[in-house]
Protein backbone atom coordinates (compact mmCIF):
# COMPACT_ATOMS: atom_id res chain seq x y z
CA UNK A 1 0.00 0.00 0.00
CA UNK A 2 0.85 3.34 -1.00
CA UNK A 3 2.20 5.65 2.17
CA UNK A 4 -0.70 8.01 2.54
CA UNK A 5 1.73 10.77 4.86
CA UNK A 6 3.77 10.84 1.67
CA UNK A 7 0.83 11.25 -0.48
CA UNK A 8 -0.49 13.99 1.51
CA UNK A 9 2.48 15.86 1.30
CA UNK A 10 2.84 15.35 -2.24
CA UNK A 11 -0.73 17.55 -2.95
CA UNK A 12 0.31 20.01 -0.36
CA UNK A 13 3.39 20.10 -2.24
CA UNK A 14 1.55 21.00 -5.67
CA UNK A 15 -0.87 23.50 -5.08
CA UNK A 16 -4.03 21.03 -3.30
CA UNK A 17 -5.31 22.64 -0.53
CA UNK A 18 -7.41 21.28 2.48
CA UNK A 19 -5.67 18.32 1.98
CA UNK A 20 -8.05 15.44 4.45
CA UNK A 21 -7.32 12.23 5.40
CA UNK A 22 -9.74 9.88 6.38
CA UNK A 23 -9.40 6.07 8.13
CA UNK A 24 -12.20 3.87 6.78
CA UNK A 25 -10.32 0.68 7.95
CA UNK A 26 -11.73 -2.30 9.57
CA UNK A 27 -10.58 -5.20 11.05
CA UNK A 28 -9.97 -7.52 8.49
CA UNK A 29 -8.84 -4.32 5.71
CA UNK A 30 -6.63 -1.32 5.64
CA UNK A 31 -8.89 1.73 3.42
CA UNK A 32 -7.92 5.39 3.50
CA UNK A 33 -9.77 8.57 1.78
CA UNK A 34 -7.25 11.17 0.66
CA UNK A 35 -9.54 14.40 -0.50
CA UNK A 36 -8.20 17.84 -1.44
CA UNK A 37 -8.98 20.78 -3.51
CA UNK A 38 -7.39 22.45 -6.41
CA UNK A 39 -8.06 25.72 -7.27
CA UNK A 40 -7.58 25.22 -11.57
CA UNK A 41 -8.37 22.53 -13.41
CA UNK A 42 -4.89 22.66 -14.89
CA UNK A 43 -3.31 22.26 -11.72
CA UNK A 44 -5.72 19.44 -10.97
CA UNK A 45 -4.29 18.00 -14.19
CA UNK A 46 -0.80 18.61 -13.39
CA UNK A 47 -0.97 17.13 -9.91
CA UNK A 48 -2.92 13.95 -11.50
CA UNK A 49 0.25 13.64 -13.74
CA UNK A 50 2.44 13.71 -11.03
CA UNK A 51 0.75 10.88 -8.96
CA UNK A 52 0.15 8.92 -12.27
CA UNK A 53 4.46 8.78 -12.77
CA UNK A 54 5.33 9.06 -8.82
CA UNK A 55 3.32 5.77 -8.09
CA UNK A 56 3.09 4.28 -11.39
CA UNK A 57 -0.29 4.14 -11.60
CA UNK A 58 -1.70 1.70 -14.39
CA UNK A 59 -5.86 1.76 -13.89
CA UNK A 60 -7.88 4.15 -15.33
CA UNK A 61 -7.94 7.84 -13.84
CA UNK A 62 -11.52 8.79 -13.33
CA UNK A 63 -12.54 12.33 -14.01
CA UNK A 64 -9.33 13.20 -15.74
CA UNK A 65 -10.30 14.88 -18.91
CA UNK A 66 -13.00 16.92 -16.87
CA UNK A 67 -10.57 17.67 -14.39
CA UNK A 68 -13.05 19.12 -11.97
CA UNK A 69 -12.91 15.81 -9.50
CA UNK A 70 -9.94 13.44 -10.02
CA UNK A 71 -10.54 10.02 -8.46
CA UNK A 72 -7.45 7.59 -8.28
CA UNK A 73 -8.56 4.09 -6.75
CA UNK A 74 -5.25 2.46 -5.17
CA UNK A 75 -5.15 -0.77 -3.31
CA UNK A 76 -6.21 0.57 0.26
CA UNK A 77 -6.03 4.51 -0.47
CA UNK A 78 -8.37 6.46 -2.42
CA UNK A 79 -7.67 9.88 -3.49
CA UNK A 80 -9.94 12.42 -4.75
CA UNK A 81 -8.88 15.95 -6.10
CA UNK A 82 -11.83 18.18 -6.31
CA UNK A 83 -12.15 21.76 -8.01
CA UNK A 84 -13.67 24.02 -4.72
CA UNK A 85 -17.12 24.38 -6.15
CA UNK A 86 -17.35 20.58 -6.69
CA UNK A 87 -16.06 19.45 -3.13
CA UNK A 88 -18.53 21.96 -1.81
CA UNK A 89 -21.33 20.39 -3.73
CA UNK A 90 -20.81 16.57 -2.76
CA UNK A 91 -19.53 17.16 0.89
CA UNK A 92 -17.37 13.84 1.24
CA UNK A 93 -15.63 15.67 4.46
CA UNK A 94 -19.21 15.42 6.03
CA UNK A 95 -19.73 11.96 5.21
CA UNK A 96 -16.40 11.09 6.30
CA UNK A 97 -15.89 13.78 9.11
CA UNK A 98 -15.51 10.74 12.20
CA UNK A 99 -12.94 9.27 10.44
CA UNK A 100 -10.59 12.14 9.73
CA UNK A 101 -7.12 11.36 11.00
CA UNK A 102 -3.78 14.17 11.12
CA UNK A 103 -1.01 13.98 9.44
Amino acid sequence: MIEVKALAELLSANKMKNVSVYDLSTNSEQKFVVLSTSNKVQDSKKVADIIAEDYHYDGKIEGYNKGEWIVFDFEGVTVHIFLAKVRDKYNLDKLYKPKKISI
